[in-house]
């Protein structure tokens, strides 16, 4: 199965990339070659580090582009078999731009699929802005901060973000920048969900 280490702060997962992992590493490739910065977040970090559930969505954060920027995109993405499951490529800036999401998948596939947002607020730009490094097989993609991470899925409150921020706590417990994760639970205001955290 291979582990999964927080090392030096770039997070190495030591196992065959699966199905989510092949279309996020294909996906960021993409976007690197155009130069857009991106960064995978929420619930596909706790399964990318081996927490067994379901999804079928990967949460992706591109930093804020211009209609002519997200036209060159959409045409890199149509020419590479990507296509719009809910909604046609060609629609995705006016719906990025008022903040609803977008879903990206190859062609003809339904799920797994990306869902692609801009940043609307400071917790989404600090997971762009200090996005890390995962190490997945060969590849490499840039991942929102573990302590933001498990800051706002205790934020979320549902049953499902409390079981992904405890399987990322515990997971990297000793490896954690404690201070940052404690500057993220007070500004998001859990507090108690965290002492609950660590009492795990």
């Amino acid at each position: 199965m291979g582990g999964v280490t927080l090392r030096d702060g770039e997070l190495v997962v030591e196992r065959p990339p699966n199905e989510l992992d092949e279309l996020a590493i294909a996906f960021s490739r993409t976007l690197s070659r155009l130069g857009i910065r991106h960064a995978f977040v929420a619930g596909y970090l706790a399964i990318l580090t081996g927490r067994a559930r379901a999804t079928d969505d990967i949460d992706v954060f591109v930093e804020p582009l211009s209609a002519d920027e997200v036209d060159e995109l959409v045409a890199v993405l149509e020419s590479e078999g990507y296509w719009g499951p809910a909604m046609p490529l060609d629609e995705m800036h006016g719906n990025l731009d008022a903040g609803t999401n977008i879903w990206v998948a190859p062609e003809g596939q339904m799920t797994p699929h990306l869902e692609v947002k801009f940043p609307v607020d400071e917790f989404d730009r600090a997971s762009l802005d200090h996005a890390i490094t995962a190490h997945v097989g060969d590849a490499t993609i840039p991942v929102g901060p573990l302590e933001l991470q498990i800051a706002y899925k205790l934020h979320l409150g549902a049953q499902k973000d409390f079981e992904d921020a405890a399987h990322l706590y515990v997971l990297f417990r000793e490896s954690l920048r404690t201070t940052h994760l404690e500057t993220w639970v007070e500004k998001l205001g859990v507090t108690d969900e965290y002492e609950r955290l660590q009492s795990i």
